[in-house]
């Protein structure tokens, strides 16, 4: 216990000496993350912190090379994995931070750190399952690629206000440690607390107001370790709870970035491609200023670390609470989360049926009919709209007027064949049932006025895409 918290306290005492030194040089040097469309701060703001984080969680494990306290970590395996892969990945995010790559660049060393993580011992090599253990063979390797390269940028893109990213990563190594401990894995454990440590000590500089961000130096390190970590915690003597304490942890940013991935191809733009649509921004729209933003998603996370820790020990505290009742409860919380942010309405509109003789279809097409447009009006001066296009289902563009916004747009599915992109004057705000009824109907007669298609001509180009 007493190595536990000194790793933790080593790397918080590093971290906290450490930041104030960076931000003069980010301030000095000019490596700061400058206001745009994108951004919701305020100022110039350092953006080199991450590299503070990843020395103060590695200096804990050097030091162990040289001290006996009875937890082995100077491995082969640990020492690439933590040292080469931790600070190949942070460095690649120091210079995106202060030269920028390009974002298929970026991916390229992901996979590639990735892919060097799996021939060192992070692999997942079977999976649980009724009737036994499934082993993996060869997949296992890119299940685990694609795992690392998940959590890699799922902290990458929960990291979008102050503070948010750094309170998440203290909920979710505090879990896994404490999951490494009670499987046995004392130096994972360690190095969870390690990491616990250093994003305690930034989150003293990085939250609301910040005076310094953590940059992709410091999310994909943290993105990296936490997978790392989440893999070498494993114990096939409690394989289905070691798998999902983890996932529940993380919860969070996988559910964030779920959707933005989702998000994205139902758009059909590029996976790389950024938005002010995540979960922070969609509470921005509602009114909470940051600060109250931050503590809601801490909040949110501070539950699934409950749920976690509540199946990591239920055994040993004797309870009868079911692993399955837990993923249920999850399980609901994920989708409230989904209805409120109107995914649901998203989807569904995506892939409705089409009701020929429904009450809606009679209704829609009264209104339909009796609305006139013209093209050249400013019909939207009473909403906070500034322009739309009319696409296709292959993506091509059949109508546009008004002004476009690579950020701000909302994608809504008039017909099968049709989607009608709203761009707005601010921030895409809340879409509950109603209004989505409402911007249902709008987009349908858009639709039916400047890019009108028969229901035959609609069969077809479906079936030419299934083609």
């Amino acid at each position: 216990m007493t190595t536990y918290l000194t790793s933790f306290i080593i790397s918080f005492i590093f971290v906290c000496i450490a930041t104030p030194i960076l931000i003069k040089i980010g301030l000095k040097f000019g490596f700061v993350d400058q206001v745009n469309q994108r951004k919701i701060h305020r100022g110039a703001i350092p953006r080199i912190g991450g590299i503070g984080i990843s020395l103060g969680t590695l200096l804990p494990i050097f030091l162990l090379f040289y001290v006996h306290s009875g937890i082995e970590i100077r491995t082969n395996n640990s020492i690439f994995l933590f040292f080469a892969g931790g600070l190949g990945i942070s460095l690649v995010g120091l210079f995106d931070d202060i030269r920028g790559i390009n974002a298929k660049v970026k991916f390229l060393f992901q996979i590639a750190i990735a892919v060097m993580a799996t021939l060192h011992g992070a692999l997942i090599t079977s999976l649980p399952m009724p009737w036994g253990r499934l082993e993996l063979g060869f997949f296992g390797y890119i299940l685990t690629v694609f795992w690392i390269i998940g959590i890699i940028n799922a902290f990458n893109l929960i990291d979008g206000m102050d503070g948010l990213s750094s309170g998440i990563t203290l909920f979710s190594s505090l879990t896994i440690a404490m999951l490494a401990i009670v499987n046995g894995y004392l130096p994972t454990a360690l190095v969870a607390l390690a990491l616990a440590g250093a994003v305690t000590g930034f989150l003293i500089y990085n939250f609301n107001p910040a005076k310094i961000f953590m940059g992709d130096s410091g999310s994909m390190f943290i993105g990296y370790i936490l997978a790392i970590l989440s893999l070498r915690s494993q114990s096939k003597a409690h394989a289905v709870v070691s798998i999902l304490v983890p996932i529940i942890a993380m919860g969070l940013p996988i559910l964030d970035t779920t959707l933005a991935f989702m998000r994205r191809l139902l758009r059909h733009q590029s996976i790389f491609s950024a938005d002010k649509q995540h979960i922070h921004h969609f509470l921005l729209s509602l009114g909470f200023n940051q600060r109250k933003t931050v503590l809601i998603m801490y909040s949110i996370s501070i539950l699934f670390t409950i749920l976690s820790m509540l199946m990591i020990f239920k055994k040993s505290l004797d309870t009868n609470i079911d692993t399955f009742l837990i993923v249920i409860v999850f399980a609901i919380i994920v989708f409230v989360i989904i209805k409120k942010l109107g995914y649901v309405e998203m989807i569904y509109g995506k892939f409705r049926v089409k009701k020929e003789n429904s009450l809606e279809k009679h209704l829609e097409n009264f209104f339909i009919d009796r609305i006139s447009l013209d093209p050249n009006e400013n019909f939207f001066s009473e909403l906070p709209i500034k322009g739309f296009d009319i696409l296709d289902i292959k993506g091509n563009n059949l109508f546009s007027t008004g002004e476009k916004d690579k950020i701000n747009f909302f994608d809504i599915s008039a017909r099968r064949s049709r989607i009608v992109r709203l761009y707005w004057t601010e921030n895409v705000p809340i879409i509950g049932s109603r209004e989505s009824a409402m911007l249902i109907l709008m987009s349908k007669t858009l639709v039916a006025k400047f890019a009108p298609i028969s229901d035959e001509d609609e069969i077809k180009l479906l079936a030419e895409v299934k083609e």
